[in-house]
């Protein structure tokens, strides 16, 4: 067999993935080739962001064509510029192997950073969804974050207004009753009676006398009037 023949019979060995029997033959490294493609992708444009958009062009498209391939910048509906999903590389939450689009979250895995740990079932306990259903945690659908968070981001707790420190260290529905509304501004939290305050105990104390104290107590049914003077 002469040389020009070994090498077309190599060649033919690495045409086998792309659509038309074409395949770079640099191994995994795309870009080698496929430069001019990357300069030249303008929806979205790759070249002027390639913190995002890397010159390896695997982590985003597969061998076998371009699409489907994650699609594009994040839109504002999902926050990654900050807070706790800012930095985090695409496939660390996208999963182009199930072979959904990345438009609307269909192919994000939100489980392997959220499992079902104490910290998930203690922040969503009491907690229902959009439709008035009890949380439950769908291990099945590696998604279902998103119906309730669609943004990514979900409360978190003010400790500069009201430190969860010494006796205030406990889980979330000890102070928050759900059944009373969302945690927004502290306004489901009961502080009194079958909680850790009962007015009984604290009624003529020191500082729980004359008019601030009959003011802030009112008639007793607000069970977060203690925040009326004690902010943190």
């Amino acid at each position: 067999m002469t040389r020009f023949a070994i090498a077309i019979t190599l060649l033919a060995g690495c045409f086998l993935h792309h659509p038309g029997d074409q395949q770079e033959l640099m191994g995994t490294d795309c870009y080698s080739c496929h430069t001019t493609d990357y300069a030249a992708t303008t929806a979205p444009v790759h070249r002027d962001t390639p913190q995002v958009f890397s010159t390896t062009c695997v982590d985003c498209h597969r061998t076998a064509r371009w699409q489907p391939a994650l699609e594009g910048l994040h839109s504002d509906t999902f926050i990654i510029a900050r807070g706790a999903h800012a930095g985090i590389a695409c496939l660390d939450c996208h999963d182009l192997a199930g072979a959904q689009p990345s438009k609307a979250g269909a192919n994000t895995n939100c489980l392997t950073c959220h499992p079902d740990d104490a910290t998930m079932r203690d922040g969503h306990d009491g907690v229902t969804t959009a439709t008035d259903q009890p949380f439950a945690y769908l291990a099945s659908v590696a998604n279902f974050c998103l119906a309730c968070h669609p943004a990514g981001t979900a409360d978190v707790h003010p400790d500069n207004l009201f430190a969860r420190t010494g006796s205030h260290a406990v889980p979330c529905n000890q102070c928050h009753d759900r059944r009373a509304g969302p945690d927004t501004k502290g306004a489901n939290v009961t502080c009194v009676e079958s909680r850790c305050h009962a007015i009984s105990a604290v009624q003529g104390g020191e500082g729980h006398l004359g008019a601030k104290w009959d003011q802030a107590l009112g008639n007793g049914m607000r069970r977060n009037f203690c925040h009326d003077c004690h902010k943190k």
